[in-house]
């Protein structure tokens, strides 16, 4: 068995002016996805070498969510 690694994200991001109230999680879920499949693929554009990340073994959580005030 390969070795685990673990760590927590935090993620904050400011919208811009305008936006609606629904799109900070939407936009959040898209990147987290991105995110799980540039840990477990890389990203072509960037490198051709493998991350070794065993494939569908990658997760990425929100630990919590929502307004930051």
């Amino acid at each position: 068995m390969g070795m685990k690694w673990t760590a927590e994200l935090k993620v904050t991001f400011e919208m811009e002016d305008g936006q609606p109230e629904h799109l900070p999680r939407m936009v959040l879920m898209r990147e987290v996805g991105k995110f799980q499949h540039g840990i477990e693929r890389g990203e072509r554009e960037l490198s051709s070498v493998p991350t070794g990340v065993k494939g569908g073994s990658a997760r990425v959580e929100i630990v919590s969510q929502g307004l930051d005030e």
